[in-house]
């Protein structure tokens, strides 16, 4: 049996994540970035499927504090497709030096 490649094995390990899905399921992430819009935090993840891809496409999550646990925090999806963009475009402009929007 062959063992699958670690996709993000040149990726900096600080900036891999692991979040749980609706299922429980553990699911790696690359942190590409955070972005402030419109006094919400937005975080800019890329998912190990789609970093095997020749194209791939991000995730945009809000990041939520927890009320209880100022030192914990939820990402929740975003169903506002005006959001999406503009966060995305800020995301875009902020990193158009070093990766290749298509």
């Amino acid at each position: 049996m062959s063992k699958t490649p670690d996709i993000f094995a040149d990726v900096d390990l600080d900036s891999i994540i692991t979040l749980n899905d609706e299922n429980g399921k553990e699911c790696r992430f690359e942190f590409l970035d955070l972005i402030d819009y419109k006094g919400r935090e937005f975080i800019v993840l890329l998912s190990e499927e789609e970093a095997a891809k020749e194209e791939s496409d991000v995730d945009i999550l809000e990041v939520v504090p927890d009320e209880k646990d100022p030192e914990l925090e939820s990402y929740l999806p975003i169903e506002d497709d005006d959001i999406i963009e503009a966060v995305f475009q800020i995301f875009a402009e902020n990193n158009k030096d070093s990766l290749d929007f298509c």
